[in-house]
């Protein structure tokens, strides 16, 4: 019987020896809703109505960041017996095209229009494909996501990285069967959103807080992320 072996080396060596690092040192949980994303679609085709193409990447990175920022307890990381807290926030974004897993740091978050942001997502793109990108455009990040809105996984867990308080992992937008406000069966776009933290720095309802905020800006999208 064939098999092929290759020696761990390079980036999934260092991907694995982190991995097992968080595993190994914190204690870690995770939260999950299912979000309707209707209007932030409607949202994005407006936008792109008014000639703004704004890429998905840029919704969640702004959705996730307004949602850290309004408890900002969970922009922080562990230091030792120290817990960093920080005043910034820098969304560390897992980004592959097929030349490797990047996670590339969107910095001030809270602060850029999804213009902005989009703009970053597309420039770092284009740094990815020219080889260009630097140590710099990966180091910062206070909290991490892991986006798979356009792909076809419902869910995504992830493990913590960089001793961060939080990861979020969102899934595919897929269409499903709801029972609406008014009790009615519709038909609506719903996205899964997990954030997995360390138990350490928070706690169950700080991440329940969260994942109520969010949802009820996928609901308002047009008051919180313009």
């Amino acid at each position: 019987m064939a098999e092929r072996r290759v020696k761990l080396t390079g980036i999934r060596q260092f991907i694995g020896e982190s991995m097992k690092k968080s595993v190994n040192m914190y204690p870690q949980g995770r939260g999950r809703i299912e979000c309707d994303m209707s209007k932030i679609l409607e949202l994005k085709d407006e936008l792109l109505q008014n000639g703004q193409k704004i890429a998905m990447s840029a919704f969640m990175i702004k959705l996730i960041g307004m949602g850290i920022a309004k408890f900002p307890d969970l922009n922080s990381r562990l230091e030792g017996d120290e817990i960093v807290y920080y005043d910034h926030f820098n969304c560390g974004l897992g980004i592959d095209i097929g030349a490797g897993l990047y996670v590339l740091t969107f910095r001030d978050v809270d602060k850029k229009s999804l213009v902005e942001l989009s703009e970053d997502f597309k420039a770092y793109l284009k740094k990815m494909q020219d080889k260009k990108l630097t140590i710099d455009d990966m180091q910062g990040a206070t909290f991490t996501v892991t986006n798979f809105a356009n792909a076809e996984p419902e869910s995504f867990d992830s493990i913590i990285t960089n001793d961060e308080c939080t990861i979020t992992g969102i899934g595919g937008i897929k269409k499903k069967v709801v029972v609406d406000e008014n009790d009615q069966i519709v038909i609506r776009p719903l996205c899964t959103i997990t954030v997995n933290m360390n138990h350490i720095i928070t706690d169950g309802k700080d991440i329940h807080a969260l994942l109520s905020y969010l949802a009820e800006i996928c609901r308002n999208p047009k008051e919180y992320l313009l």
